[in-house]
């Protein structure tokens, strides 16, 4: 197709402004003029967002679905991988096994590509099959923030399932203003799989400088699956470590680099969450992931119409394959440069945030095909492009009804060096979200969100052999290959996403006391979804495809909701949440693969000796799951429920303080359970126990 020229984007822009200031009316209030809406309860439930809305604004106070998960909860929880650490949310899954290394995020039945990966803001573009792709350790993040359902206004390319964030920690997050220097040391030990895990961090701040160096360092056995069963070639080593350093130049302006590197060395399967088969070859896998991010911000105080951010960023991801059954080596090399530029503006009653961004993507791959020449796929060599221009309008109508409206255009190229040839598009993605407080403890939105997902390079132009069937004597003397065939003419995947929310916030029912509850109804249609396909079946006999090809092939339909509340009287707190995502082809009426199983999840807490020690169940209920694609091979899976309990100790005050001890036993009844669509069981029986001291 014609691309169409970036003047188109920066048009967007401008339009946008000029309506902004049409709908600002002369007697709006300005957001600096007051702090909150009047008489909307404010409770300690009310998360405020960092990054992934690309706004500085409440949970209550957004039309989309998100959920955040606290540093406190990231320490209770002390989860293995990004997504063990947001997997009790609601309509979220965790993916591809139980090898934490391999571990994916699923958002209402949509996940690998659909999902956008951010780490402070930048975005994290690496995918390659069943490899992993969620490096970051959870030791180094304060939170993590996910929006359910689609993106692209904000963000573009990716999201159309929803936007992980994740928000590294930095010395300001541990250091009061009178503070110069600290750090903590951290131990911690799993009994399943006998994981170690040592983690370290020193920071200061000193006049205008502030720094921080933290690192990470765990080692596990195999682990066992439920019923006390060791899942072979799920033993694992790694480290990781951020650096981060900060200029206050002045009280407007700030200058900001970070690093990052994860390493990863294991012994898996090729499809980690499979077991090892003659098509599965057990691989000796090295990771090594590495980014480095500058940050500069600008926000005078006086200045209603200046608030800018500029953000420049590389990313680097290797996977080194030793095929050992095989006597084969693979390399796999990914490379992101990008940009993002953006500025928000007060204009009466008006917040209006625009800007631009970019990024270049390049793959490289080597496919050793010893001892099976010309049984592999061939080498790759490609790269992707992406320009995108974005504004957003936050208006304040009245003062209990408030619009968003963005709109984001994207132009991108995918071209392969390797076979000289390329493909380019381009997409708008709107969004429109409203919000009515119809009295101080209740609001109610409505949004409709647009999205896309531009087709890989790897999707449109691979080459080589996928597979090839043994000679068959008297029928396939010389065997059958299976041959990957080029799709430059793939279109991208489109979502259209259709949500109402219902916000209710309470305080002082009962004395102390705070509730938060809320309720999210959503139907997202997905167009034009990209399936790999085999086809062309030698003399028509199925089984026999001699192709294989990504192809745009289904019409989805997803409909459900989350339910999800939180309570606190004193220091006893209760959360639960429940999600429901429902999948269906458009054309035929049939259920789609993948879809998750309905899951209720409920967690109590009693806080005890004023609040230095926390002791805390929750308990985790995953319904069956018999809505199959005809045909399919499994018919149902069955239902399980999960019981963890865990205690945190962290005292205030005294010698022991600067000391937390947070312990937990997961899945206390050894529970052997399968997640729907996935062919391994999931671990067994854990108990966890890590200690901290800072000083």
């Amino acid at each position: 197709m014609q691309k169409k020229p970036l003047v188109i984007a920066i048009a967007i822009a401008l339009t946008t402004t000029a309506l902004s200031f049409t709908l600002a009316a002369e007697e709006g209030v300005t957001a600096l003029q007051k702090e909150k809406k009047p008489g909307l309860v404010e409770t300690e439930f009310d998360e405020v967002l960092v990054s992934a809305t690309r706004l500085s604004e409440k949970v209550s106070q957004t039309s989309r679905s998100i959920t955040v998960v606290s540093e406190e909860q990231l320490n209770v929880a002390q989860a293995s991988s990004v997504a063990e650490a947001v997997k009790n949310e609601a309509n979220i899954t965790l993916t591809n096994g139980p090898r934490a290394t391999s571990q994916g995020v699923e958002i209402r039945g949509l996940s690998g590509d659909r999902v956008l990966q951010t780490i402070d803001g930048a975005r994290q573009n690496t995918s390659s099959g069943h490899r992993g792709s969620y490096f970051m350790d959870p030791e180094l993040l304060k939170s993590i923030e996910v929006i359910r359902g689609p993106a692209s206004s904000l963000w573009g390319s990716g999201a159309i399932g929803g936007v992980v964030a994740q928000n590294t920690k930095s010395a300001q997050d541990f250091l009061a203003p009178n503070e110069t220097f600290g750090g903590y040391l951290k131990q911690g030990y799993d009994t399943n799989g006998d994981r170690t895990k040592t983690s370290a961090a020193v920071y200061g701040q000193q006049d205008t400088i502030d720094w921080l160096i933290n690192g990470s360092y765990f080692d596990s056995n195999n682990i066992n699956t439920g019923n006390d069963e060791t899942l072979t070639n799920s033993a694992s080593l790694g480290s990781s470590g951020l650096a981060k350093f900060g200029w206050q130049a002045d009280e407007a302006s700030r200058l900001e680099l970070s690093a990052r590197v994860n390493k990863i060395n294991e012994l898996v399967p090729s499809n980690p969450s499979a077991a090892v088969s003659s098509s599965v070859p057990l691989v000796r896998r090295k990771t090594d992931d590495q980014n480095v991010t500058l940050n500069y911000s600008l926000a005078p105080a006086n200045n209603p119409y200046l608030d800018t951010k500029v953000q420049v960023y590389w990313n680097s991801t290797d996977y080194d394959e030793d095929r050992v059954t095989k006597g084969q080596f693979d390399s796999t090399e990914y490379r992101t440069i990008g940009i993002n530029l953006n500025n928000s503006s007060q204009l009466g009653n008006t917040k209006l945030t625009y800007g631009v961004d970019g990024y270049r993507d390049t793959l490289k791959t080597v496919r050793d095909d010893k001892g099976q020449v010309g049984q592999r796929p061939a080498d790759i060599d490609g790269e992707t492009t992406v320009w995108g221009a974005f504004s957003r309008a936050d208006i304040q109508l009245t003062q209990t009804v408030n619009l968003d409206a963005a709109l984001r255009y994207d132009s991108f190229k995918n071209e392969s060096h390797n076979l000289n040839a390329s493909a380019d598009d381009n997409e708008l993605s709107p969004s429109l979200g409203l919000s009515w407080q119809t009295q101080p403890w209740l609001t109610l939105s409505a949004r409709y969100d647009q999205a896309f997902r531009a087709p890989t390079v790897e999707e449109m132009f691979s080459t080589g052999t996928h597979y090839c069937i043994p000679p068959i004597p008297g029928f396939l003397p010389q065997g059958l290959c299976n041959t990957f065939a080029t799709n430059p003419n793939l279109k991208s995947e489109v979502a259209r996403n259709k949500e109402l929310k219902a916000d209710f916030r309470f305080n002082d029912l009962a004395g102390d006391d705070e509730l938060a509850f809320t309720v999210n109804i959503f139907r997202n249609d997905v167009d034009d979804f990209i399936v790999q396909q085999v086809s062309n079946p030698y003399r028509g006999i199925p089984g026999l495809e001699q192709t294989t090809s990504w192809n745009n092939v289904e019409d989805a339909q997803l409909t459900g909701f989350e339910l999800s509340g939180r309570y606190r009287i004193g220091q006893t707190r209760l959360a639960m949440n429940y999600g429901q995502t429902r999948g269906e082809d458009r054309k035929t009426g049939d259920y789609i693969e993948g879809m998750p199983a309905n899951k209720f999840n409920v967690d109590l807490s009693q806080g005890i000796m004023e609040g230095d020690m926390k002791l805390g169940t929750r308990v985790t209920y995953v319904a069956s799951q018999s809505n199959m694609p005809e045909g399919y091979r499994v018919a149902k899976y069955d239902d399980y429920t999960l019981w963890d309990v865990y205690l945190a100790w962290e005292p205030a005050m005294g010698a022991m303080s600067g000391l937390r001890v947070d312990f937990a036993i997961e899945n206390i009844g050894d529970e052997k359970y399968q997640q729907a669509w996935q062919t391994l069981y999931q671990p067994g029986r854990n108990m966890k126990l890590s200690a901290r001291y800072m000083f």
